[in-house]
């Protein structure tokens, strides 16, 4: 493989301007995009439904729901004058 080609193949961002404040710079984040005592509540709720033996199949949505709830992470840019979130694509 040539210089030229491991350049091309290596792309770093070193500084992203925040686009909202124009005097922050972004940096990568990771946040958890869904309530965290929603996915509690309905892993809770799942694990007693499923239990009881009342509503198994509601009880078994909800617990893998808020499992779900639970384990999710967003990767995103968070700027560090203004605190703007923007999504990562």
């Amino acid at each position: 493989m040539s210089d030229n080609e491991n350049s091309t193949a290596e792309l770093v961002v070193e500084t992203v301007p925040c686009p909202l404040c124009q005097a922050g710079v972004m940096r990568r984040a990771v946040i958890k995009p869904y309530n965290l005592n929603a996915g509690i509540v309905l892993v809770l709720f799942g694990l007693l439904a499923l239990f009881t033996g009342v509503l198994a199949v509601f009880g078994l949505i909800a617990l893998l729901t808020g499992i779900f709830f639970l384990t999710a992470r967003k990767e995103v840019w968070l700027c560090d004058k203004c605190r703007a979130i923007v999504e990562r694509v």
